[in-house]
């Protein structure tokens, strides 16, 4: 599904050239289940940034679905992004004055779909993600975790075939970050395809296959 080769990008800060990732080889099937490891500063939220096709990178090849998107333009890119990826963040990134159904509905207003089917598709991921008794409250009036629930459900809200997710419990507590961890892991048994962005080792571990970086460069890739 996911094919990645000589994979580079380089930051020029204060004029000197940072190298975020290094000749990177990596192959993801549909259906697994990815963690990615690794010191502040090593890499990783870069991989999963080029991956999600957020950013581009400065040297490789990146294809999906064995379709080469590496230089698309960038209304084509928008539009693969849209179709094919689902992205959960850290901090929610919710829009403080939409409702949480508002919330969730929003990727599909922008894509156009029929009133009707954003209907039935907002229906049942309220009630997928536990979530009807808080549809119509703002962020503000949410937990940190209906918050991360309701940005999960905006997410998959497409039927994207991936979902990358960068740091989902980093602003949790470890209760709730294992509520997360346990929605996440549901969207996976699914046969969905999860990328997991994490400093958490426990975090890390629940996934089948595990990737640690360093220095840009993939350093270990283990599989349970």
């Amino acid at each position: 599904m996911i094919a990645l080769a000589g994979i580079g990008r380089v930051f020029r800060v204060g004029g000197e050239e940072v190298h975020a990732l290094r000749d990177v080889n990596l192959q993801i099937a549909a259906g697994e289940f990815l963690s990615i490891m690794g010191p502040s500063g090593s890499g990783k939220s870069t991989l999963l940034n080029v991956i999600g096709l957020l950013d581009r990178p400065d040297a490789g090849r990146y294809l999906l679905d064995g379709r080469d998107v590496t230089a698309l333009p960038d209304d084509e890119l928008a539009r693969v992004r849209r179709e094919k990826l689902g992205f959960v963040f850290q901090f929610f990134h919710l829009v403080p004055r939409l409702s949480a159904a508002e919330n969730i509905e929003l990727p599909m207003v922008l894509a156009g779909i029929d009133p009707a089917e954003r209907r039935a598709r907002l229906d049942r991921l309220l009630g997928e993600y536990g979530l009807r008794e808080r549809a119509h409250h703002r962020p503000s009036e949410l937990s940190g975790g209906q918050c991360q629930r309701v940005a999960i459900a905006r997410a998959l809200s497409m039927g994207p075939a991936v979902l990358l997710a960068d740091e989902p419990t980093g602003n949790l507590d470890r209760h709730t970050g294992q509520d997360v961890m346990a929605v996440l892991e549901r969207v996976h048994a699914g046969g969905g395809t999860l990328i997991l962005v994490t400093h958490d080792p426990e975090i890390g571990a629940r996934a089948q296959r595990r990737l640690r970086m360093v220095d840009g460069a993939i350093a270990g890739d283990d599989k349970a």
